[in-house]
């Protein structure tokens, strides 16, 4: 990730007045100006840990970078005025084309989210639910294949994020 820049190492003019400035901290931008401060703050994505009535976990095999070709559990970014259940459901209709309805919170985890040459600090909350064994409408610009696995037989190394690890290693302890 060497090519890529933390988010607060971006800005180089201040977003209200314009004045070439830089970042007052990795938390932060403040304007020297105009005072105007901009928040560094995570990006919120979710993801779900769907169990089938085997008791195995759903995975996707994603199609485009970062992780592209890892496995990985559905799901993405909250959008503006959505809340995380539904942000859920919208990601693994979008993904798989199927509804997923009873979430159960499981954890959130920190992950970074390399794009365009920017890191992006992410906050991840994880939500277990139980879906039926289907065929699905894959997103192919998201998702190039699926796969049920047992939970305990997973590879970690193969998982294409560090939350996503992590998620799957508590869940791993509450069977």
């Amino acid at each position: 990730m060497s090519e890529f820049l933390p988010a607060h190492q971006t800005v180089h003019f201040c977003p209200h007045c314009g004045v070439p400035s830089t970042p007052s901290s990795e938390r932060y931008f403040e304007c020297a100006v105009c005072r105007y401060r901009l928040h560094f703050n995570n990006t919120v994505a979710v993801a779900v840990l769907a169990v089938n009535s085997k008791g195995e976990l759903l995975f996707i095999r994603r199609a485009r970078d970062p992780g592209k070709g890892k496995l990985a559990l559905p799901g993405g970014f909250v959008d503006a005025g959505e809340t995380a259940e539904d942000a859920t459901r919208r990601e693994v209709m979008e993904e798989l084309g199927v509804e997923v309805s009873a979430l159960s919170f499981l954890c959130t985890a920190p992950n970074v989210y390399p794009y365009r040459g920017i890191i992006y600090t992410v906050c991840d909350l994880f939500f277990v639910a139980e879906l039926a064994e289907q065929s699905f409408t894959l997103a192919p610009r998201e998702v190039e294949s699926t796969i049920w696995l047992a939970p305990q037989a997973i590879d970690l190394d193969e998982i294409a994020f560090s939350s996503m690890r992590a998620a799957l290693t508590l869940y791993r302890e509450t069977l």
